[in-house]
């Protein structure tokens, strides 16, 4: 291989290298995996296969493809059913699921909520607040406030948009009279 064709593939491997996530992108609530535990385990991955020179180890395990499935490592895409403004600042969101299918969450566990403000990532925590027998739907009540880079991000959503989140996330599990 000459000089020009391993500069080339250096950078060809350098594109494909995963990009560190910054302070606003980790919730701060101990969610595990967190993103930075994802970077790791992906970055890993890409000096593994680097130093084999074997593209085919960066795809690991495939996502699945089922939209109601959550997974605490991909953001998945939610619709937004219903948008209901509760008071000055705080909003209640509707989040459609495929069919009469069922979020899965039990009480105690928390889903990871993904916007992006001003080109900057951003994560939050929030507990779903619907039934858990819900079918076909999950609700989440969020609070606003002025200087909330979350907030402004959730104040400029509608009826419609799409919204990613990933989880569940939570070892604290209730039981009654417990």
């Amino acid at each position: 291989m000459d000089e020009k064709e391993e500069d080339d593939d250096e950078e060809a491997w350098l594109q494909l290298r995963p990009v560190e996530p910054l302070p606003s992108q980790c919730c701060g609530s101990g969610c595990s995996p967190c993103v930075f535990d994802l970077y790791d385990r992906d970055l890993a991955r890409w000096e593994a296969a680097r130093a084999s020179k074997d593209r085919s180890l960066l795809r690991g395990k495939e996502a699945p493809n089922f939209p109601s499935k959550l997974s605490p490592e991909t953001f998945l895409a939610f619709r937004i059913s219903a948008m209901d403004k509760l008071t000055q600042d705080t909003y209640r969101v509707r989040f459609a699921l495929p069919g009469s299918s069922q979020l899965g969450l039990r009480p105690g566990q928390h889903l990871i909520l993904r916007g992006i403000v001003d080109g900057l990532e951003i994560q939050r925590a929030y507990t779903p607040i619907s039934p858990v027998n819900a079918e076909g739907y999950f609700e989440v009540l969020i609070k606003c406030y002025q200087t909330g880079l979350m907030s402004r991000y959730v104040e400029s959503l509608k009826e419609g948009d799409t919204a990613f989140w990933r989880g569940p996330f939570g070892n604290f599990f209730y039981k009654p009279n417990q």
